[in-house]
Order: C-alpha cells, then sequence, then structure tokens
C-alpha cells in the first residue's frame, strides 16, 4: 500500500497548485457529476435531513430531553460502528444498493418518536434509534466517497456545498413544516401529532430516489477520467481497509472529528430546557440556513484559485478554528444568563435574539469545519474504495463524539461540563490536524491505492489514473 508518504518532495518544495482540465469533455446529465451530487442530497433530504429537522426541535420534539438524549447515544453507538465498516459494505454491495438499505432506518425512528409522544412505547424509541442510527451510518459510509470522489477537481469546493444544501434543505423545508403546525403552541412540552405524520411522509420517497444513483465506472466527469470502482476478495479487502483506517493522517484527524459535533447535544438540550415549543419549531425552519450558509461560503473559499491549495486550506483552518472557540466563550455567557433567569424563551422574549443567533452560528461555523475537512480528505486519494474507508472512519469517529456527547446528557448534568469538554477537545485537536493540514499544498501526497495483485478474487484493474500526481 502507498500510505500518505511524500513522493520525494523536499520541505523546500514550491506549494502545489490545482489546475483544471485542459479538454472539456460532453456528458449526459443523467450521468453527469452534479446529478450524482443532486440525488445523493435527494436521499439525505428525506432521510437524515428530515431526522435533523426534528432534531432541530430539541429532544426529537418530545416534552423532556434525558430518554430521548439517552436514545441518541444508543443510535450514534451503532452509527460510529457502521461507518467504520460501511466502506467493507459498499465495496461488497455497491453504491446504489447501499444508498437504498441507509434511506429506510430513519423512517423507522420517525415512526417511534410518534408513538412515543402518543402512547408513551419508549422500547421503540430506543430501537427505532439503533435502526437509524446503523442506516446512517451505512450513509455516511456511501455518500463520502460519492461527494469527494465523483466531482472535478476544481469544482470540488462547490460540489460540496451544493451537498450541503441538498443535506440542509430538509431541515429548512420540515422545519417551515413544523413551524406551521406548532406556531400556536406558546407553552413548552412535545410538539403536535400531525408533525411526526408529515415528516414521515416525506421520508418514505428516499428509498425511490436512491435507484436514480449512477455506478461510478458510469459517471462521466467533463475532465474525462474515469471512476474506478474495484473488486476485491475478502481477504484483500479487510488488509486495505486496516491498512487505511489506521494511516497516520486518518489517525492525526481523528481528534477533531471527534469533536467536530459534540456540541449538538448541548444545544438541543439548551433549546428543550429554555425555549416553548413555537420558538424551537422556528429554530426548527431558521437555523438550518446557517449549514447552507456555512458549506457555500466555505466551497467557494476553497475553489478560490487566486489563492493556492497551500492557502486555502491553512487559512479555512485558522478562522474555522478561531470562530468556534469564540463561539464557547459567547455560549458561556449566555449559559451563565440562562442559569441565572431560568426563563421560558418565546421569541418575543429580551433573551431570544442573543441566543438564536448563537444557535445559528454553531451550526453555520461547524458545516463550514466539516466541508473544509471533506476537501482536505479529498486530496489523500482519488480511490473509490479508499475514499468510502477513510470518509467512514472519520464519521464513525465524529459518531462516537456525539454519542459521548448525547450520553452525558442523558441525565441533568451540569451544562458546565459540556462547556468544558468541547473548548477542551478542541484545542487538543487543533495540533494533531495541523500536522496534515499544514502538508496540503505542499507535500505531495501519494495516492493511497493498491494494486490487487494481494490475493484479490474476481478483481478488476485499477484504472491508469492512479499513477497520475496528485495535484
Amino acid at each position: 500500500m502507498a500510505d500518505f508518504v511524500p513522493s520525494g518532495l523536499s520541505p523546500k518544495d514550491e506549494p502545489v497548485l490545482e489546475t483544471a482540465s485542459i479538454h472539456e469533455y460532453k456528458v449526459h446529465w443523467y450521468r453527469s457529476t452534479i446529478f450524482q451530487i443532486l440525488v445523493v442530497g435527494g436521499v439525505f433530504f428525506c432521510a437524515p435531513g428530515m431526522y435533523n429537522a426534528l432534531s432541530s426541535l430539541g429532544a426529537g420534539g418530545l416534552a423532556t430531553p434525558w430518554y430521548a438524549n439517552a436514545t441518541a447515544a444508543a443510535g450514534y453507538v451503532f452509527m460510529a460502528v457502521l461507518c467504520v465498516i460501511g466502506g467493507v459494505i459498499v465495496s461488497k454491495i455497491g453504491v446504489r444498493r447501499s444508498l437504498f438499505i441507509a434511506s429506510t432506518g430513519d423512517i423507522i425512528y420517525a415512526g417511534s418518536l410518534y408513538l412515543n409522544s402518543k402512547n408513551g412505547t419508549q422500547w421503540f424509541l430506543m430501537f427505532g434509534s439503533i435502526v437509524s442510527g446503523c442506516t446512517d451510518g451505512l450513509m455516511y459510509a456511501v455518500e463520502g466517497p460519492i461527494i469527494t470522489a465523483y466531482p472535478e477537481p476544481d469544482r470540488r469546493g462547490r460540489m460540496l456545498g451544493l451537498w450541503v444544501f441538498m443535506r440542509n434543505a430538509a431541515p429548512v423545508i420540515g422545519g417551515a413544516i413544523i413551524f406551521a403546525l406548532n406556531a400556536s403552541l406558546d407553552s413548552s412540552g412535545g410538539v403536535s401529532l400531525k408533525t411526526y405524520l408529515v415528516i414521515i411522509g416525506i421520508m418514505c420517497a428516499g428509498p425511490f430516489i436512491s435507484l436514480l444513483l449512477s455506478h461510478p465506472d458510469k459517471v462521466q466527469r467533463k475532465d474525462g477520467v474515469k471512476i474506478a470502482f474495484r473488486k476485491t476478495g475478502w481477504k484483500q479487502t479487510m488488509v486495505e481497509w486496516y491498512k487505511v483506517i489506521f494511516s497516520p493522517n486518518i489517525l492525526l484527524l481523528c481528534p477533531l472529528f471527534f469533536t467536530s459535533w459534540f456540541y449538538g447535544s448541548y444545544i438541543g438540550t439548551l433549546q428543550t430546557q429554555y425555549f416553548n415549543v413555537r420558538t424551537r419549531a422556528l429554530c426548527a425552519f431558521v437555523i438550518p440556513w446557517g449549514d447552507i450558509a456555512g458549506g457555500f461560503m466555505i466551497g467557494y473559499f476553497l475553489d478560490n484559485k487566486r489563492l493556492s491549495v497551500k492557502q486555502r486550506a491553512r487559512w479555512s483552518f485558522v478562522i474555522l478554528m478561531v470562530l468556534n472557540l469564540a463561539l464557547w466563550v459567547w455560549t458561556a455567557i449566555v449559559t451563565k444568563q440562562l442559569e441565572d433567569q431560568q426563563p421560558v424563551i418565546d421569541w418575543t422574549s429580551p433573551l431570544f435574539g442573543r441566543t438564536f443567533s448563537l444557535f445559528i452560528l454553531f451550526d453555520l461555523a461547524t458545516m463550514a469545519t466539516q466541508t473544509s475537512l471533506y476537501w482536505i480528505i479529498s486530496h489523500m486519494s482519488d480511490d473509490f474504495i479508499v475514499l468510502s474507508y477513510m470518509t467512514g472512519a472519520l464519521r464513525g469517529v465524529e459518531c462516537a463524539g456525539q454519542a459521548v456527547a448525547y450520553g452525558i446528557k442523558s441525565s441533568n448534568t451540569t451544562d458546565w461540563l459540556s462547556i468544558g469538554l468541547n473548548v477542551g477537545l478542541i484545542v487538543f485537536s487543533l495540533p494533531f490536524a495541523w500536522i496534515v493540514i499544514r502538508k496540503i499544498g505542499v507535500t505531495d501526497f501519494k495516492k493511497i491505492a493498491f494494486d490487487n495483485s494481494e490475493g484479490s478474487q474476481d478483481s478488476d484493474s485499477i484504472s491508469s489514473e492512479k499513477e497520475m500526481k496528485r495535484v
């Protein structure tokens, strides 16, 4: 295996510049990279996206957060496992089947929220969360290589921005529906039962949309480069998987991925504790716009040809980390005010503006950070299967972080524990992530690739593009 090893460049070599394809090939819209991103985004819209719309309510829209946080923690544990091994599943059953299966679990989870809200069926809520965690883990393992390997290099940032838009259009539209159904409820408690029925109906479209996805070797890129989907025997598959997820640069990025969504349980709990129902519904509608703005802003910045790849990688990392730490200082101030006053916040309340804007900025900063991390990963390999292992493993670490975060908030622990852990994890992850970030655009990574000579069964040859230099 060719790991993340510099290909003979000295530290004084000039930064690597991203170059566009000289020739532009004609592509069929159905096989184009943008159509594939729209398909993946459409599936995410119906499945995890609508799940996120419910999550934006705090505690899935239920009256109290503690049991909902416990079930969320269990779901994230299974999600973490499926993320890590999901790449192996994708390599064996293919991208379309994987995406189809991945689109089904959130339907069960939304149904469990409905029954728990109506009848108090808590065991089914736990079961639904675990099933949802498994299918969402597979979703992340299959979407990661699609959004990083399918797009042309000079459009990768904007395609990531489009993916962010599609996945967050669901919370916006779902939030609008939730807001319309709950705007008259100016008391605390759970949302109306109709909310869950409408969301379940939208989720059911996901499996049908997944069938529109093209297999990697049928995708047509404007630069003419083919995307290879290698078939390997089980022995080689497990060897490759092990070597990828335990490669040094992946391990160095793990702390930052672990903490990237760690804040979610704390913010959701704050909403449930202090916001009334109609204000939580407003959060579900408006807050996802922060994700969309963050994804597009960083996407266009990462495609900016006036800056070198090195400058884009470093400046985006520094600015986003400073923003994340600044938001936690603001969070500490707001938390102290909420603890002192113990309000039930309506959109007419004095504390609404500073708290609500904090939630939006958290989503903006977090989505911009995750988009930039995917862009970094896309510079490490062009191999579709390798990217599925990489993105799946890192999303698994991210889900493990969420499991720990929701586990902490499954009981009424002090808010300052969550704040301290988030700040500490960010600071701890910075030097490790920087070791990788500083290589982007300077060190010419050899692509992580395998030659299928390690006992492969029914193996295809690797495309000749694997010998090309990563730029």
